[in-house]
């Protein structure tokens, strides 16, 4: 028996779709009913409970060969302290490439401290560190991107859209935890998990629209003016749209060596135009 937790996530639920395929028997701890419960999780054993209720997370727990959590990093200390309860060794965190960023916040300050306490558990952990994870409707990324470039005949380019990222399909990230779970090489190492490539945001956007055949007015925009709307809006908005921290982020380029990945996992991530064809297609 394995446990997931974060199950019902967008890259949560393929991982238990692709695992119950393998012929795995997998444990589910999840608030939501099983009625509500995406199509993905059938044939997963079910656990209602939450993250936050140790005793009920160990009972979850308890049983199973490995715990993977597809929940917030900062969740780690939970997560290790159930499995000590209900003696599992292996776990498997996902965590994510923002630890990188040069502008901390406090999303990326959890994912600093949630590391440090899986690489300091004692457990048989592997810490799998995608960055923008992208591929099925509900991706919350492109997603949101896509819907705008089909709205508006005009799409702004921060800083010329000259930033560099490496946006990762989320199969590609079920194939490598699979891979890390069963190798036991991975113990006790982090890996991160990105695109074979970088691409510039403006090429991203360029790719989306001669796939999703739209044609769209490109306007190239200082990243000044987009920090001062960021900060209008944060002063008349509760939730704005975009926020001066998210802008601050854009001045850095999201590049990452996967190496590591491709020597041990095996990993091998598909081009983003591949990528964006199968999402655009519904293939995932």
């Amino acid at each position: 028996m394995i446990l997931v937790t974060g199950a019902t996530g967008h890259t949560g639920q393929r991982l238990v779709e692709r695992l119950l395929a393998c012929g795995e028997r997998i444990r589910v701890l999840t608030r939501r009913a099983p009625e509500h419960l995406p199509a993905r999780l059938q044939g997963a054993e079910i656990v209602r409970g939450d993250i936050e209720d140790l005793p009920c997370l160990a009972r979850a727990a308890s049983g199973c060969r490995a715990i993977i959590a597809m929940t917030h990093i900062r969740f780690a200390a939970r997560i290790i302290a159930a499995a000590r309860d209900a003696s599992v060794r292996r776990v498997l965190f996902m965590s994510s490439a923002r630890r990188f960023t040069k502008y901390p916040e406090q999303t990326a300050r959890w994912v600093i401290e949630g590391e440090q306490a899986v690489m300091e558990s004692g457990l048989d952990w592997t810490i799998l560190r995608p960055t923008m994870i992208y591929g099925g409707e509900e991706d919350n990324n492109l997603t949101h991107l896509i819907r705008s470039l089909r709205r508006w005949p005009v799409h702004a380019l921060p800083d010329g859209g000259r930033m560099l990222w490496q946006p990762v399909f989320t199969w590609d990230v079920v194939a490598a935890i699979l891979a890390a779970l069963e190798n036991p090489q991975t113990i006790q190492r982090d890996y991160t998990l990105a695109g074979p490539e970088p691409v510039s945001y403006a090429e991203m956007v360029r790719t989306i629209l001669r796939a999703a055949g739209l044609r769209r007015l490109l306007v190239p925009v200082p990243l000044g003016a987009v920090m001062l709307a960021a900060r209008l809006l944060a002063c008349v908005m509760s939730r704005p749209p975009l926020r001066p921290d998210q802008v601050q982020r854009m001045r850095e380029d999201k590049v990452f060596d996967i190496t590591a990945a491709r020597r041990d996992l095996g990993f091998d991530p598909i081009p983003f135009a591949e990528g964006i064809r199968r999402k655009l297609a519904g293939e995932v």
